[in-house]
Parts: C-alpha cells; structure tokens; sequence
C-alpha cells in the first residue's frame, strides 16, 4: 500500500466535515513523508501507525460533538444534493421526450398551405390503392414501419368501402418537437361517397411522412 492510498481509506473513515478531513489527511501525509524522508521504510511507519480503521478512530474519538453533528449535517445535504440532482436528471429526461406543440402559424419550418397540398396528395394515392407511391414518402426511419404491406393491412382492416372522394376537412395542424426533432401533424377529415375517413399524417422537417394513421 502505497502513503497516498493510505491516507486515503483513513479519510473514507473519519467523522467529520469535509474541511476538517482534508486537513487531517494532508497532515498524515506529510507525517509519512517526513518519517520515510527521516529513512524509516514506508513499510514499517504504516505497521507502526495501525490499519487505517483503528489510526481514524483514534482522530474520531477527538471529535466532539459538534464535530458530528457539522458531519452529519454536511452528510444529509450532500446526499439530498445527489438526489436533487437525479430528479432534475429525469425531470430533464421526461421533458425531452414529451412532444411540445405550437401554433403552425408561428413554425419557422413548416408552411400550413403545402402541408395541406401534400397530406391531400398523400390521401388521394391511398385512396386509390398506391401504397408504393404512398411508402415512398415515408422517411428512413418509418420506411419498414409503414412498408407497402402495411399500408395495404390497414385499409383493409376497414370494412368498408370508401367510396368515390368528395371532399378534403381540414382538422388540425401544428408543430411539434419531440426529442429535439421538429415534426408537423395534420389531420384531415375526408368525406367519400360511402363514409367519412379522418387521416392523421406527421411529417418531419424534409417533408417525409413519419407517422401515418387512418380511422
């Protein structure tokens, strides 16, 4: 064991405030060099002072205490300072990931009109049973997600049939940022001859469809 790693395991020992330990620790260590300075072997001034439990509690007993409760009291607010910490951590974390929305109106990125144009186009190929042409606007990372089968599996989930298109209702539109990511969600309310068909369509800041559901 070398002085330092010593001085050390004596210091996670000792009762006291963090002041007072580091003094404690730089007298011990200049006790050490002094003795192995004088020519006495680390080896024998480490046998002579003890293990490092019994030389810190022989400083422990010399504490009084108010010493320990300074100690105490310096212990329980570095801990709640560590569980401070943790939760501001995942409070940060939670922040991160949950979706912030604004007014499109106010979107550097996104224009309401050409969201519009787009989802409407995106609709109408869905419509008509071009889920390939549909799938290849999905962005990389939905492109498996969303895949031609997909896109097929869930119109026929619908049992029936939509009809001929007679008109576009525009919902919602908004801008959200999501795990520092900026997304624009629309929703459309579509009238066909048969039914009434509400699309609800994310696209990322390419213009890439990210999200894609139809109820």
């Amino acid at each position: 064991m070398t002085a330092k790693q010593y001085v050390k395991e004596v210091g996670k020992l000792l009762k006291c405030r963090a002041s007072k330990k580091k003094e404690v620790k730089r007298q011990l260590l200049l006790e050490i060099d002094r003795a192995v300075s004088g020519g006495e072997a680390l080896e024998d001034v480490l046998k002579r002072m003890g293990i490092p439990w019994d030389y810190a509690n022989q400083y422990n007993d010399s504490f009084d205490k108010a010493e320990w409760k300074a100690a105490k009291r310096e212990k329980r607010l570095k801990i709640w300072g560590i569980v401070l910490i943790v939760i501001a951590a995942i409070l940060a974390a939670l922040y991160w990931n949950l979706p912030k929305w604004s007014d499109i109106s106010e979107s550097t990125i996104f224009d309401e009109e050409q969201l519009k144009l787009q989802a409407e186009e995106i609709i109408r190929l869905y419509g008509d049973n071009d889920f390939q042409a549909v799938n290849m606007r999905v962005n990389e990372d939905m492109r498996q997600i969303l895949s031609e089968e997909t896109l097929q599996l869930t119109k026929s989930q619908i049992e029936e049939t939509f009809g001929e298109l007679l008109s576009f209702e525009t919902i919602y539109v908004s801008e959200v940022e999501q795990r520092g990511k900026m997304y624009a969600m629309i929703q459309i309310r579509v009238s066909y001859s048969d039914r009434d068909v509400t699309y609800t369509i994310t696209f990322d800041d390419e213009m890439k469809i990210a999200g894609f559901h139809v109820k």
